[in-house]
């Protein structure tokens, strides 16, 4: 009997031991993924200058070079753009204030706050105009300001109306010709879609250090691409043209997805998102369109599918050397098409007059 009971501490004993083992373990590896979350949020606040954090005194520990971390209370009027529903209030409220960005907890929301308020939805991971994901973590939610908030209408429209002249085979204008804003040298990726009302015909993306140098490319390879296939696109693209609605749109990453895990991605990445990543130099993505389709497929399927295309293994998405990103597909300017198809005795070449994108664009202040 007492040998039995013995046995029965032992096993009590050793069951205890294993608890407490695998305590050790969940909380080396919760404090490993923090820690790791850490490192990823220090590694895109370098050289951020001032940003404003949203949330406990542990995010303003985090350590990076060439940052400063406020407490957003500190700023002037953000607490309360941050309560309200307008995102370009706390954008320009950061730009008005000399700061790059915003931190936010993303691992507790204010109940004190409506979900329609701005720090709710940074907190969700939600895109909101004005700002852009820069590092997404459960850990916190990385926003920097968006460079295109200050953009006037007549830049966007005249930046549609030259992709429409470049299409229509009009030499490329000089590159000083355009606005400083979209001259600014700064690796970016343009798409030319022509579309037939809200039917998409054909698009082609370009990369190019700067936004002009991308919109030239990406509007002539548009060009060349039509005249190609010009049989199957249904005619000649300077007789088509004149009906086509052509949308100029920036592709850019709106933040690097900074946990692997497939329900975290599922989390991060919306409908209104593709996915994209980044590996030895290389930069691939799906547009939204191509990531949810079939219908209501998860954006962690999409990177498998993506991945396969690519020749990857399937488990990539764990690579220390593959970046994931959410991408996005931000609508610059569109010129709009429907004209009636031109007569003969109708044709003209004033197109080929203009000779510089400052005499589409106008003042682009």
């Amino acid at each position: 009997m007492s040998s039995e009971r013995a046995s029965q501490r032992l096993c009590r004993a050793l069951a205890l031991a294993c608890s407490l083992a695998c305590a050790v373990v969940c909380l080396a590896s919760s404090v490993g993924c923090e820690s790791r979350a850490q490192a990823g949020l220090a590694r895109a606040l370098t050289g951020r200058g001032k940003v404003a954090v949203l949330g406990g005194p542990h995010l303003l520990e985090v350590h990076a070079e060439g940052v400063q971390l406020l407490a957003a209370a500190s700023v002037p009027g953000l607490s309360a753009a941050l309560s309200g529903a307008e995102p370009n209030v706390v954008a320009s409220t950061l730009a008005r204030a000399g700061l790059t960005g915003i931190v936010v907890d993303a691992r507790a929301q204010d109940v004190a706050l409506a979900p329609s308020a701005v720090a709710q939805r940074l907190a969700r991971y939600e895109s909101t105009a004005g700002l852009t994901g820069i590092y997404l973590a459960p850990l916190a939610a990385f926003y920097g300001l968006d460079p295109m908030r200050d953009w006037s209408p007549a830049l966007r429209t005249g930046l549609a109306e030259v992709a429409r002249r470049l299409v229509a085979g009009e030499q490329p204008p000089r590159l000083s010709s355009f606005p400083e804003a979209v001259r600014r040298v700064e690796p970016v990726e343009v798409m030319v879609l022509l579309r037939s009302g809200e039917r998409p015909r054909l698009w082609r993306s370009a990369r190019g250090s700067s936004f002009a140098r991308a919109l030239l490319t990406a509007a002539s390879v548009a060009r060349k691409r039509w005249i190609e296939r010009e049989q199957a696109m249904g005619g000649s693209i300077d007789k088509l043209l004149p009906q086509l609605t052509i949308d100029v749109a920036l592709l850019e990453d709106d933040g690097e997805i900074g946990a692997r895990d497939p329900a975290f991605v599922d989390r991060v990445v919306s409908a209104e998102h593709g996915v994209a990543y980044e590996n030895k130099g290389a930069w691939r993505y799906y547009l939204p369109e191509a990531t949810h389709q079939p219908k209501g497929v998860r954006p962690s399927a999409a990177y498998a599918r993506l991945f396969a295309e690519d020749g990857l293994p399937e488990g990539s998405l764990g690579s220390s050397e593959l970046r994931p990103y959410r991408m996005a597909v931000r609508v610059v300017g569109t010129s709009e098409g429907g004209a009636p198809e031109p007569h003969a005795a109708d044709v003209h070449d004033a197109i080929g007059d203009v000779v510089a994108p400052s005499e589409v664009l106008g003042d682009s202040n």
